[in-house]
């Protein structure tokens, strides 16, 4: 919009114009010299306006200004969280408030439900990575404590939003006819819940009236139990012990009773979508310097995006499905290697096609 307003353009008309009338238009001259400052001041304003435009439209909107857009629509960006550990100690039971750190990040001690967890004091991502058994240090001293650590972490702290994901949710509420308890809505739904990257809907999964959430976590794996609780109790809160048979599982659906989002009779079920464990081998032929060590390592960060976008990404209903192809084309990118062969996942040189409820985590990488 408006690309044509540029300052080189504006002049080119007035000086057309200026020319018509037999006026003076050489530069230096005194009709050039009064219209040039003009012209480079209405094409500042014609990109302004053109930048205005962006920030009011969904497409390319960012920031503040897709906040706004959202709110139109009823939704929310997701808000950064923090890490929570479950927390182990020895002696006297510390009191909720009290500061402890590990690995140069601090956390704080909560009580609930007279059960102690460590929480992040800084939200995203970069609280979880502190080992289970990690010395959890008070800051201050604690009288008649006599050990204490990290337990395993129970929920993984998660950055704001980003504008794709969020603009993403947002027209796929607009596109997907998300209402009176359709199938698009309830995955409205579910990502609607901090801690959600994608959830996969399978309708009448153990008959009429039942649906279930297949709910991934924002890392591209399976969701952690505190995230799909979550899921569970905005949609369907679970408090009778309803149980169904799926697959040869036993699975918990909600009360059916409308005291969540889901219509009065929908009995919904959370549940984490299940590990695919794959794990990669390949014989490659090696740049000068570089070592074995150093190409596992990059080609598990490459292979773990991919999974990751096949999780988040792969597009309502479509059949997913990891390919030898695309990890070999993500190898011949690696700056470690030269050539490759002998590309296997499991053992066999096969794609490998997941079911719904499934998504790929990778097991290790093996370079021969």
């Amino acid at each position: 919009m408006f690309e044509d307003r540029t300052y080189v353009n504006l002049m080119a008309e007035v000086l057309e114009k200026g020319s018509a009338l037999g006026v003076d238009i050489r530069q230096g001259s005194i009709f050039y010299d009064s219209v040039a400052g003009v012209c480079q001041k209405i094409a500042s304003f014609y990109a302004d306006l053109a930048t205005a435009f962006d920030l009011v439209i969904l497409p390319t909107a960012v920031g503040e200004y897709l906040d706004q857009k959202g709110y139109e629509y009823g939704i929310t960006r997701n808000v950064a969280t923090s890490a929570r550990y479950e927390f182990r100690y020895e002696g006297t039971k510390p009191t909720a408030g009290g500061r402890f750190f590990a690995d140069s990040l601090y956390f704080v001690l909560v009580d609930i439900g007279g059960v102690l967890f460590l929480d992040a004091e800084k939200t995203g991502t970069g609280g979880n990575y502190i080992a289970s058994g990690t010395a959890a240090v008070p800051v201050n001293t604690i009288n008649g404590l006599t050990a204490s650590s990290f337990g395993e972490l129970i929920d993984p702290g998660i950055n704001t939003e980003d504008d794709e994901s969020y603009r993403s949710r947002i027209q796929e509420k607009l596109g997907g006819s998300a209402e009176n308890g359709n199938q698009q809505h309830y995955k409205t739904w579910c990502e609607e819940v901090s801690g959600v990257g994608r959830a996969r809907i399978i309708p009448l999964f153990a008959g009429e009236n039942t649906v279930m959430g297949v709910i991934i976590g924002s890392n591209g794996e399976p969701a952690v139990e505190a995230v799909v609780e979550r899921v569970q109790e905005y949609i369907d809160p679970a408090t009778k012990g309803l149980t169904v048979e799926y697959k040869g599982n036993t699975v918990t659906i909600g009360d059916g009773l409308g005291n969540g989002a889901a219509n009065i009779g929908a009995h919904f079920a959370a549940v984490a979508a299940e590990n695919y464990l794959i794990s990669v081998s390949f014989s490659a032929v090696l740049v000068s310097g570089a070592s074995q060590q150093d190409l596992a390592e990059e080609a598990s960060e490459a292979i773990q995006d991919y999974f990751k976008e096949l999780a988040l990404d792969a597009s309502e209903g479509e059949n997913v499905v990891v390919r030898i192809s695309t990890v070999g084309s993500l190898l011949y990118a690696l700056p470690s290697i030269v050539d490759y062969s002998s590309l296997l996942f499991n053992g066999l040189p096969v794609n490998i096609e997941l079911e719904s409820t499934q998504v790929a985590v990778l097991e290790g990488v093996e370079v021969i």
